[in-house]
């Protein structure tokens, strides 16, 4: 019988044959694997994962239940639970654990649809149907309010009806206090994106070479949070242009972690001005999705009235630059241009070039964009397609 790291090596190799879970090959290349006797079961920090020898060789008897496991641990990074979630963890880390693994058993279980690639393990939560399609937050929400209703004086410890433990541990860390550590977070978040890219590109082939088709819909399109992209886009506009006192994305706003969204705290002097940058390549521009989405910025922007809207055309190039003044952004007054290719960094350099200072950015694109630029402006990308972008607070919007 295969021991340590050739057990999980094989669960690997079959992973990355299979149609449906090969598009976790990049994810499971992320960080380091080590088994060791010291870990009771299974535990990831975000990065690495940890699996204890006896837990893997002896409680799990087969092999698709080994699968199980691997996978459950790449969805969780996947997914970047361990900071993503923070706030709840905050509030009870034994709930926020049981969420969580409500959220990525019930996805495993229903991709899977009984084919037996993967099997339930001996422990663990058992995935509920009413938390089907939920998000982690909601799951934590709905958890936590029968926990209140069914507890007594003395059952205060998060002893809810129904609720089972975790296979796993969840290594959270310390909330991140500097820019630093933030960028480290940004970073990770940029290689959880590449190793997702990676992964579809072997889902492709794996399917291909079993004549199934190439589509990369699959089950890492279920972890980009849902939430709604009117109320996210709403707070982030009055929030940025009503000013307080300071913005800062060292230390994210609490008031969104739980829906799967990271916005800077507030601590901001008066802001008068802000861009609007709208992608108008071909594939992206006169859809009535961004009809939608820039009908609903123009109702928002004269609700905060800033000094200065910038409207800014992009495709590969600028092709136009508007300015409205005290709140007047009018969609009959836009001159729409461009029409080409498409490059994610132009706005930014542009606004560099320009001595353009604004205290806030809103990108409107497909997310087809190649290169995405960089800035330090707080910024928020409305995104139609299912790309998240490398930096900056990304909403996918859709109608």
């Amino acid at each position: 019988m295969l021991k340590g790291r050739d057990l999980i090596t094989k669960q690997h190799v079959a992973i990355r044959r299979d149609p449906d879970w090969s598009v976790l090959s990049g994810i499971l290349a992320v960080g380091t694997v080590t088994v060791t006797d010291t870990c009771p079961t299974a535990c990831t920090d975000g990065t690495n994962v940890i699996y204890g020898s006896t837990f893997m060789e002896r409680t799990l008897t087969t092999d698709a239940q080994r699968r199980y496991v691997v996978i459950h641990e790449a969805m969780h990074r996947l997914s970047m639970h361990m900071w993503m979630w923070r706030k709840l963890f905050d509030e009870d880390p034994r709930l926020a654990n049981i969420a969580a693994d409500y959220y990525v058993n019930g996805v495993i279980e229903d991709t899977d649809k009984g084919r037996g690639f993967v099997e339930r393990p001996p422990v663990g939560i058992v995935p509920e149907d009413r938390f089907r399609g939920l998000s982690v937050g909601q799951i934590f929400k709905l958890l936590q309010a029968e926990q209140q209703s069914e507890s007594k004086p003395d059952e205060q410890q998060g002893q809810g009806q129904g609720q089972g433990e975790p296979m796993d541990a969840h290594e959270w860390g310390q909330e991140p206090a500097t820019e630093s550590e933030q960028a480290q977070r940004e970073q990770q978040m940029q290689q959880i994106q590449r190793a997702l890219e990676t992964g579809k590109m072997q889902q492709r082939r794996v399917r291909a070479a079993m004549g199934e088709g190439t589509s990369t819909a699959s089950v890492a399109d279920l972890f980009i949070p849902p939430v709604d992209w009117r109320k996210v886009l709403e707070e982030f506009v009055t929030e940025m242009c009503a000013g307080k006192d300071e913005s800062t994305w060292a230390r994210p706003s609490r008031r969104y972690i739980a829906d799967g969204i990271y916005m800077p705290s507030l601590m901001s002097t008066h802001i008068d001005e802000v861009v609007i940058g709208l992608d108008t390549s071909g594939s992206c521009w006169g859809t009535d999705t961004m009809r939608a989405f820039v009908s609903h910025l123009a109702y928002l922007i004269e609700r905060v009235a800033p000094r200065k809207t910038h409207v800014i055309y992009w495709d590969r190039r600028i092709a136009g630059h508007q300015v409205f003044e005290d709140g007047q952004f009018a969609v009959q007054n836009l001159k729409v241009s461009g029409g080409g290719g498409t490059r994610g960094d132009v706005l930014f350099d542009y606004l560099r070039d320009k001595r353009i200072q604004p205290a806030a950015i809103v990108q409107f694109t497909d997310g087809d964009v190649g290169q995405w630029g960089h800035t330090d402006v707080p910024t928020v990308w409305a995104i139609t397609g299912r790309a998240r972008a490398p930096f900056g607070t990304t909403i996918h919007i859709e109608e």
